[in-house]
């Protein structure tokens, strides 16, 4: 008699990788990092926001020798420390451009889904986007805001400009790092639109009129209500918190923390909008 005997089947295991917010920053960053817009973007901003200062400096330096010096003959001659900020508004439109490109261009090209398969956490995936995004939109602001400044001094200087800092932490430091919140705050707003509206065109062009046009707007509208709604609105509170100060006010949190607010609110309503609807 023969017995056979069968062989006991295989215990398969299952093994579900669960991709930790680390990975997912440092996939966002490569991500990030390989879009040739972001790179172009970036570079282009760095122009624009270091050419003003020292473009500007040039000018008015010029208008202060013709004079011989003399201030009072010349109507109006700005800081080197004023003249150093003109650049901020070109910031906060490459920091739009960045953070919707983030999101609303993984919706166009599919690549969002294939990120979910891996990442299936959505609320995870989208807060690594954008801690990543206003990151790198911080340091890049920072760094520009600084190498502006330096560009205007270094050319103001020679037509004997007046440097306009008092105390060089109000004057200047925080200036500069409150025009890197005031960049990643848009970022990160903008990111927020791109998740919800799911268009890098329309992403960015919403981000511009909230920046740009509201605010004129607002002030055309005749109703007492309106001086404070043009007080709150992203673009004054967050150009109060890059511009010098004699010293911390509650005024300056109040800014800073409405400028907060704005890119918080458009992040929670895209990370709902992401978590309700497929890729």
């Amino acid at each position: 008699m023969t017995t056979t005997l069968a062989a006991p089947a295989a215990r398969t295991t299952t093994v579900t990788a669960r991709t930790g917010f680390a990975s997912m920053m440092k996939a966002e960053w490569i991500s990030l990092m390989s879009l040739r817009g972001n790179t172009i973007s970036l570079i282009v901003g760095a122009l624009l926001v270091i050419a003003p200062a020292a473009g500007f400096a040039f000018l008015y330096g010029k208008d202060l020798q013709d004079a011989g010096g003399d201030l009072t003959a010349v109507p109006w001659v700005p800081t080197i420390a004023q003249l150093s900020g003109q650049g901020i508004m070109f910031a906060i439109a490459v920091a739009a451009l960045v953070g919707a490109a983030s999101v609303a261009k993984e919706h166009s090209t599919g690549s969002l889904r294939t990120q979910l398969t891996a990442a299936p956490r959505r609320f995870t995936l989208i807060a690594a986007k954008a801690t990543v995004v206003a990151a790198t939109v911080f340091v890049s602001a920072v760094v520009l805001l600084g190498l502006a400044f330096l560009a205007a001094f270094a050319v103001g200087s020679i037509y004997g400009l007046e440097t306009g800092i008092d105390n060089p932490f109000f004057g200047l430091i925080l200036p500069i790092l409150g025009g890197g919140v005031f960049s990643a705050a848009v970022a990160v707003f903008a990111l927020g639109l791109g998740a919800m509206l799911r268009s890098e065109t329309w992403a960015v062009t919403l981000s511009l009129v909230v920046l740009y046009v509201l605010p004129v707007l607002i002030m055309t509208v005749p109703w007492p209500w309106a001086h404070d709604v043009y007080d709150a609105l992203l673009f004054n509170t967050g150009a109060s918190i890059a511009s010098p100060i004699d010293s911390f006010t509650g005024d300056y949190v109040v800014d800073l923390v409405i400028t907060l607010a704005w890119a918080g609110v458009a992040f929670f309503g895209g990370a709902a909008v992401m978590n309700r609807k497929d890729a």
